[in-house]
């Protein structure tokens, strides 16, 4: 029996039975076991994967303990819908990221964002040590030295989880690391999506100012800024040529105005009357 190749992911090298804990849960997550739909029996499953009867089973205990599947007696094991999986869950969150997720989950986790980073922004101002703020300086000086995409993408991340680790919040600490893989996957979706990489460079710098001087209402309203330019590009279509273009200058640009949905209508309603 051929061996299994090793799967990368939270269980990498610990044991057997984490190697296969990825191995079928990227397949439901990826959809070529959909909900309803039985898993192979054990017995197919040991021959197919090469490992014992006790890492299938220990295998499933834990994708059952992430919401993806049940198992009943003379009924098997069979893929819970897509409602009762643990979303959150870090593995669950990679392996939706690694089989290119449809547009609409992007969105959701971009939404997601916009719940929790502008007021986390605005906690990260008021609460901020030196030392955190200098964590944030740097991984802004990164994202601006970047010179590939891999290299912002690394940068931007650290910066995003730096401003979490800033709030000094202790339950928002865990968030970091929980969103790190879905985070990292959307920051390179944007990236990728821009003509020109470092297009965010301006509004994370507005950020960083916002906390460098404890203003957590400006942080809060720049990090809406910033995430609202983000979705804008998600929706777009990728550029046919990305180019890898530095910014001139690292400074950032004037402020731009968060145009709430009331300011939006009164611009339309101005338009209409001097028609």
């Amino acid at each position: 029996m051929k061996p299994m190749r090793t799967i990368a992911g939270t269980y990498i090298g610990r044991n057997l039975h984490g190697q296969v804990v990825h191995e079928l849960g990227r397949r439901i997550v990826g959809g070529a076991c959909t909900p309803g739909q039985a898993l192979p029996n054990e017995e197919d499953l040991c021959r197919e994967l090469g490992v014992s009867r006790t890492a299938i089973r220990e295998a499933v205990k834990v994708l059952a303990a992430k919401g993806l599947v049940e198992s009943r007696p003379r009924i098997g094991t069979r893929v819970r819908p897509t409602l009762s999986w643990n979303l959150l869950d870090p593995d669950v969150l990679a392996w939706r990221c690694a089989t290119l997720p449809d547009p609409h989950f992007v969105m959701q986790l971009n939404e997601m964002r916009e719940i929790i980073e502008p007021a986390s922004a605005a906690l990260a101002a008021r609460n901020r040590t030196q030392a955190q703020l200098r964590r944030i300086e740097d991984a802004y000086a990164a994202m601006a030295a970047s010179a590939t995409i891999d290299d912002w993408v690394s940068a931007d991340l650290e910066f995003h989880s730096a401003i979490l680790d800033a709030t000094n919040n202790p339950l928002l600490l865990p968030l970091a690391a929980m969103i790190a893989t879905a985070l990292e996957s959307l920051l390179s979706l944007s990236a990728r999506k821009a003509s020109n990489f470092k297009v965010a460079l301006p509004e994370h710098g507005h950020v960083l100012e916002a906390i460098r001087v404890q203003d957590g209402e400006r942080a809060m309203r720049q990090m809406s800024v910033l995430l609202s330019d983000t979705r804008a590009r998600l929706v777009r279509p990728a550029p046919r040529s990305a180019r890898a273009s530095t910014v001139a200058a690292a400074q950032p640009a004037p402020e731009k105005p968060v145009v709430t949905p009331a300011k939006a209508v009164r611009r339309l309603g101005t338009r209409a009357t001097t028609r």
